[in-house]
């Protein structure tokens, strides 16, 4: 039986929590025996649309504290736009990793394709089904690999409804990379519709845009992958960072709208 604990967090209003939404609860989910994962969730103030799991990309270990802090990953493109999701609409969900996936000084390597990690989705995905039938996975850069490898592995309530990827590590580009095409089995599995985003001028060197089209024509059971390209915004610092080109930074609501509207598009009439 799952174990489900809330905390309610009055959050004022910050980068991208400014909008029509509840306050901020931070949830406590057992996932599997053993592991639990803890978890951002908003709710919007109107009755739901859907529900999205928001997975940031880095390392993934956002530490999340019993009162909602971060320890890591705030300015991550989807942890920082959070709000505008919740505002759009959808019951919003950041969640953090597995303990089991978490070592000192960093997190076990390959985790993001492991199939105890795709379980902990699932189960966050079935728990979401209470608040609306309809629930989509959305990652950004190495979050692209965790995305993938749970499309490719969950069946029944757990799996999402539809999968967004944006600014993927998609493919590999030196014989060591972990990608989503390397590290993941049975893309040719992934049954959901897919949207795939990138910008323009992404100058990471593992999430070249010219990268979305190739992993597109992997996705052949997908029913439709959608290539959006964006441009616009501003780069500053590292161009694999949150506040390059790579993180959309100066275009967040842009990005924001034109995944949603993808979604409301795409969502399947229950």
């Amino acid at each position: 039986m799952q174990a489900l604990f809330v905390a309610l967090l009055l959050i004022g209003a910050g980068a991208g929590l400014a909008g029509a939404q509840r306050p901020e609860q931070v949830i406590t989910l057992e996932t599997r025996p053993g592991q639990s994962i803890r978890m951002l969730v908003l709710r919007p103030a109107a009755p739901p649309i859907g529900s999205v799991v928001l997975i940031a990309g880095g390392h993934g270990n956002l530490a999340i504290a019993d009162d909602g802090r971060l320890g890591w990953g705030a300015g991550n493109n989807l942890v920082r736009t959070r709000g505008l999701y919740a505002e759009a609409g959808f019951v919003t969900a950041v969640p953090d990793i597995a303990p089991e996936f978490k070592r000192a000084g960093g997190v076990e390597e390959g985790y993001r394709s492991s199939e105890g990690h795709a379980r902990d989705l699932g189960a966050l995905i079935a728990h979401l089904r209470a608040d609306t039938p309809a629930v989509w996975l959305i990652g950004t850069s190495r979050g692209a690999i965790s995305v993938a490898n749970a499309a490719a592995r969950l069946t029944g309530p757990g799996r999402p409804d539809g999968i967004v990827i944006s600014s993927g590590v998609l493919m590999s580009h030196r014989g060591n990379d972990a990608s989503a095409h390397s590290s993941v089995r049975g893309l040719d599995r992934i049954a959901v519709p897919t949207l795939l985003i990138a910008h323009e001028l992404d100058q990471c060197r593992v999430t070249p845009a010219s990268d979305a089209e190739a992993f597109r024509r992997l996705l052949k059971r997908a029913p439709r992958v959608d290539v959006k390209f964006v441009s616009g915004g501003i780069s500053q610092g590292d161009p694999c960072e949150a506040f390059a080109y790579h993180g959309f930074n100066g275009i967040e609501r842009e990005v924001v709208d034109l995944t949603t509207a993808w979604l409301k598009a795409n969502t399947p009439s229950r």
